[in-house]
């Protein structure tokens, strides 16, 4: 499913279109984002790491289809942390063990 909105740049209008993606696409995302953070925390990449912070509030916002111009009384932090939960709960149904013998 697909939608369209308008975005004020400057003076004039510009055109956005928007696929709108699947939970567990935006899940596959955050949990990308969140290696990728984890990774920059470990080098010290500071501005990296404010970038990815950044990157995971806005998967949060797109997932949960918030318009923070409007909705100015949600909880970012508490709604990352069950984004997180189902993130990687995702991650683990999608497990496979193969066991040697």
């Amino acid at each position: 499913m697909e939608s369209y909105g308008f975005t004020a740049k400057g003076a004039g209008t510009m055109f956005e279109q928007r696929n709108e993606g699947t939970g567990s696409e935006y899940a596959r995302i955050f949990r990308l984002l969140s290696a990728a953070k984890e990774e920059a925390e470990k080098l010290q990449l500071r501005n990296l790491m404010h970038l990815t912070n950044m990157a995971l509030l806005q998967v949060v916002i797109d997932w949960d289809g918030i318009d923070p111009d409007r909705e100015l009384d949600v909880n970012l932090e508490k709604l990352l942390g069950s984004k997180a939960k189902i993130a990687m709960k995702d991650a683990s149904e999608n497990l496979i063990l193969i066991d040697r013998h």
